[in-house]
């Protein structure tokens, strides 16, 4: 009788460990995952109960050669624009703790492996830069964001920083 007790005991505690390493893995896949979204098309920065702080469009992402005097070359074989059209609303206001930086941005390949980072760098002109912190409400925001990727071509990744955790990010294929 003890030896069945001790198999069964065995087989809870075998099915226990699975089902939460299942669940913890699941949990995980969810919380990592970013909102897939289409290059030209709209998408809302807001987090759950929260107003509507901007809408931003990803307009392109392209090789782009370095313009300025004394541009570094790239570490990770190219630079890349990311042209960027952000709207700001009536309800942002620019003490809300929220902005957009290079370092929200990375390049992933077909498997997921990073390939690339935001930076920030004297490539181009400055007026070309996206500007990292928007000063006023109902305002629109046009530049680009520049990534050091292995790759030209991929998935662009935004994942805000400064953003609770119920807002995952996106990202774009390129």
């Amino acid at each position: 009788m003890s030896l069945a007790r001790s198999g069964i005991r065995i087989f809870a505690v075998i099915a226990a460990l699975v089902l939460s390493v299942t669940a913890c893995s699941k949990e995980q896949a969810v919380t990592d995952a970013t909102q897939a979204a289409d290059i030209g098309k709209q998408i809302v920065i807001r987090s759950n109960g929260s107003p509507t702080l901007a809408t931003l469009w990803l307009d392109s992402v392209k090789p782009v050669q370095c313009t300025e005097p004394g541009s570094l070359k790239p570490n990770n074989g190219h630079y890349l624009a990311a042209t960027i059209v952000l709207q700001t609303t009536q309800d942002y206001q620019p003490n809300q703790g929220w902005w957009m930086s290079a370092v929200d941005f990375a390049t992933k390949d077909g498997e997921g492996k990073v390939t690339g980072r935001g930076i920030f760098t004297s490539c181009l002109p400055t007026h070309r830069y996206l500007p990292d912190d928007f000063y006023l409400s109902d305002s629109g925001y046009y530049g680009v964001v520049l990534i050091d990727s292995s790759s030209e071509h991929g998935t662009l990744e935004y994942r805000p920083h400064n953003m609770p955790d119920d807002v995952p990010g996106w990202h774009w294929t390129y």
